[in-house]
């Protein structure tokens, strides 16, 4: 498998994090966030890809490194041996950089102000809601002035040709409707209604059509996000990314 090394720099958010940020995201300890980040970073990298086997991914770029380089100009990612099918004439594709500091995004935030919170007690129900509310409005998929016309689609990753069909022709009636879709971010039941909504979207002359995408570490991987999501939030595990939907 081909391979690209490359630096990578955000746009807009996040451009800046603090000393004891970025060593916690290198700290490959078990009380560190790298193992974390390289986890889900790889993932994003690899969407697209054919297999559902996350171990095969990891074993596949088990060479995979990615390092945080703070500048005066805000922070950079040096990825190496990262997949090249991530990458167009030796930039990365835009989808897939968004992805990549989405992850960083969600991690940092994640460990900073609901993990690092001493009130919040996470075996509470309510507690459990306001924190996936924090994340979800850090992420700013909360947004007050905008009219809700979001739409959930559930479905699995691993479908028939038909029933992706299927799934297509929904998301296609939703844009056609003016509506916005949200899945669990993968391919199959999940790409087939945000394939359909942006071809909707479209013969409306819809612009700024929202596909958002909820995932978790444990199964982001298996499941990488498609490369028509462009809001992509990663919650700490599967019980608050069921709560986000």
């Amino acid at each position: 498998m081909q391979r690209i090394s490359a630096s990578v720099s955000p746009e807009g958010s996040l451009e800046v994090l603090s000393q004891m940020e970025v060593r916690t995201l290198l700290d490959t300890s078990a009380r560190g966030l790298y193992r974390l980040f390289r986890s889900c970073a790889l993932a994003v990298l690899n969407s697209g890809s054919h297999t559902d086997d996350a171990r095969e991914i990891f074993n596949t770029y088990r060479d995979f490194g990615i390092n945080l380089m703070q500048r005066n100009q805000g922070i950079k990612l040096r990825l190496e041996n990262a997949p090249a099918a991530a990458f167009v004439d030796g930039k990365m594709i835009q989808g897939i950089r968004e992805h990549l500091f989405a992850v960083l995004r969600d991690i940092i935030y994640t460990h900073n102000e609901i993990q690092g919170d001493p009130t919040l007690d996470l075996s509470k129900s309510e507690h459990m809601t306001s924190a996936v509310f924090h994340i979800l409005r850090n992420a700013r998929v909360l947004r007050p002035s905008v009219d809700p016309n979001i739409v959930v689609c559930w479905g699995g990753h691993s479908i028939g040709r038909e029933e992706y069909d299927y799934t297509k022709e929904v998301g296609y009636q939703f844009g056609l409707r003016g509506l916005d879709v949200c899945t669990g971010c993968g391919p199959g039941a999940m790409k087939g209604p945000m394939k359909g909504a942006t071809i909707g979207h479209a013969k409306q002359r819809i612009a700024g059509g929202r596909y958002l995408g909820l995932t978790e570490p444990g199964i982001i991987a298996s499941e990488p996000p498609n490369p028509i999501v462009n809001e992509l939030v990663i919650l700490p595990d599967i019980e608050k990314r069921l709560e986000a939907f």
